[in-house]
């Protein structure tokens, strides 16, 4: 049941516990697991060794003995088990050619048809994200109408806003900002110096990284009578839809009316500025320093590559592929891939590329061709004054 900001300890602050770097070596390195629990946990199928003690992760570049490592790359995976690495997941399409190495030299192999997912799973159990004590710090600020809800962290010299609503389970890191009824959903994390404005709406599970801010306004202006820029004012909100995750210094600016909405699962990256009224499908993927101007639509799956930015009012299909530092001025189909500014198809782009590279030898060749025309037409006017 949600209750009011009253919960605090005795003396009013958290009980941090404060763990010394060495003590936290060694409780990482306390964490271990049978290659056959690892097996069972990512249900996937292995070759070897059920009881092979894994004690940590690793890349193939880091590998230390005990250590689990991954290999998502078919023509790697005869090199790999030559490593020091305890045991390996490769992928299926890899399997014969896993199953012969791990009879000659004894490695187990886990098979996988997502090797690096498979690892991020098993990261997650043996270098668990750190989870703050529960509780509200003495130094935050939280209005009497703001509503909390069960098992909140509250951290150092954060404020909650008038008749704002953070669900369960949320932690809010130092110098937090939640605007006025803002509405925060369950288990989201806001790192620190995240600021969400006023009536903005977060679903659950969404974690927000340091320096963003969420609901500012939007970039609207129209020149009066006398040439100078009249504020529209910018009156909307912003929806940020479950498991979500946002970077670092990233804008999303609330709509002018209505709303600029995050789709379910989606993923920003560090430095992305996102205009109002823009509205982003669901499980896209944002790359750091790109920017949408107002009103743009990027469907479900679409992907914009590191600074790629696009102009008002334009639409990217589902599952569409902006590369990076592409300038999109114009819709984009459904499943297309476009590259350049402004952003054409990629093939074309291509092409247009492989020429480019060749205008210094093309210009050579028109320059010799000139010279023989040249030469061609002296003797031509020759031949003519002869005849003449």
């Amino acid at each position: 049941m949600a209750k009011t900001h009253s919960t605090t300890t005795a003396k009013g602050h958290l009980a941090v516990k404060t763990v010394k770097a060495s003590d936290e070596t060694r409780t990482f390195n306390a964490r271990q697991m049978t290659l056959g629990d690892i097996a069972r946990l990512l249900e996937t199928e292995l070759i070897g060794d059920a009881e092979t003690v894994i004690t940590s992760v690793t890349s193939l570049d880091e590998v230390v003995p005990g250590a689990l490592a991954f290999v998502d790359q078919d023509h790697r995976v005869t090199s790999a088990m030559d490593s020091a690495a305890a045991a390996l997941i490769v992928p299926t399409s890899s399997e014969a050619e896993a199953r012969r190495v791990q009879s000659e030299t004894g490695k187990p192999v886990l098979l996988s048809g997502n090797p690096r997912l498979a690892f991020a799973r098993v990261v997650e159990f043996f270098q668990p994200a750190p989870q703050p004590e529960v509780g509200i710090h003495a130094s935050a600020i939280i209005e009497p109408t703001a509503i909390i809800g069960e098992n909140v962290t509250i951290r150092e010299f954060c404020y909650v806003g008038r008749h704002a609503r953070i669900a369960d389970g949320a932690i809010l890191y130092p110098h937090v900002v939640i605007g006025d009824g803002a509405q925060i959903g369950e288990n989201c994390v806001f790192f620190p110096s995240v600021v969400i404005g006023n009536h903005v709406s977060i679903g659950a599970r969404v974690r927000v990284h340091s320096g963003t801010v969420i609901g500012g306004d939007g970039f609207g202006y129209v020149p009066d009578e006398k040439g100078k820029h009249y504020k529209v004012p910018q009156v909307g909100t912003v929806i940020i839809e479950e498991d979500v995750e946002i970077g670092a210094n990233v804008a999303i600016d609330r709509a002018t009316l209505g709303a600029t909405r995050i789709g379910v699962g989606s993923k920003i990256d560090n430095l992305v500025q996102i205009a109002h009224n823009v509205q982003i499908g669901r499980n896209c993927i944002i790359c750091g320093q790109a920017g949408l101007s107002g009103s743009v639509i990027v469907e479900d799956g679409a992907i914009l590559a590191g600074q790629a930015g696009s102009r008002d009012h334009v639409r990217i299909g589902k599952g569409a592929i902006v590369a990076a530092k592409s300038g999109v001025m114009d819709d984009v189909p459904d499943g297309e891939f476009v590259a350049g500014t402004p952003a054409i198809p990629g093939r074309q782009r291509m092409r247009m590329e492989a020429a480019w590279r060749k205008l210094p030898e093309t210009a050579r060749t028109v320059r010799d061709l000139e010279k023989q025309v040249k030469v061609l037409q002296e003797q031509l006017e020759l031949v003519l004054k002869k005849l003449g």
